[in-house]
């Protein structure tokens, strides 16, 4: 029996793990091979499977800011829920900011469909930074509050989406 359970456990973990994923299609790797994280930008536009079947760079782009636009409306919910859990007001008001930082990504797809790129890159650029002041808001209280680990990650993904949405939009700007 315990040989059974030995070989059968590993052989059912292999089974329930997710498949790998395909490698990247042509243009996501050279699009993400001019991005200042390579790595970071094809797993972040993998994990739409619209990139897939993505035709040109400004798609790709359009893709990026999307997927930071749910991670930033999915983290203002995060800090919302936070805030009702706990007293602090900070959540409140990181909660706004990435409210702010989801409204800027909307008007950068905005930009971005009318071929405005240096607007997409200002609006990405306020997100990016919105997502960068919920940290500082904590180590402003008196007496300081500790950043809570689960949030400064979330903040760090959506800072990470932004700049790598800027390395694709930038393509655009430079493109002849």
């Amino acid at each position: 029996m315990a040989s059974f359970l030995f070989f059968f456990f590993p052989v059912l973990a292999h089974s329930l793990a997710s498949p790998p994923l395909p490698p990247p299609p042509a243009l996501v790797q050279s699009t993400c091979s001019l991005t200042s994280n390579y790595a970071f930008c094809v797993a972040a536009l993998q994990s739409d499977p619209r990139s897939l079947r993505a035709n040109d760079v400004k798609s790709l782009s359009a893709i990026a800011v999307g997927i930071a636009f749910a991670k930033a409306r999915s983290t203002s919910t995060y800090a919302s829920g936070m805030m009702t859990k706990n007293v602090t007001a900070a959540f409140g008001t990181c909660a706004e900011k990435f409210r702010n930082a989801d409204e800027a990504l909307r008007w950068a797809l905005g930009s971005l469909a009318q071929e405005n790129y240096d607007y997409a890159c200002m609006h990405v650029s306020a997100a990016q930074e919105y997502a960068s002041q919920c940290g500082r808001l904590f180590s402003r209280r008196s007496p300081a509050v500790a950043y809570p680990a689960a949030m400064a990650k979330r903040a760090d993904y959506l800072q990470r989406l932004c700049g790598t949405a800027l390395d694709i939009i930038s393509q655009l700007v430079d493109a002849p």
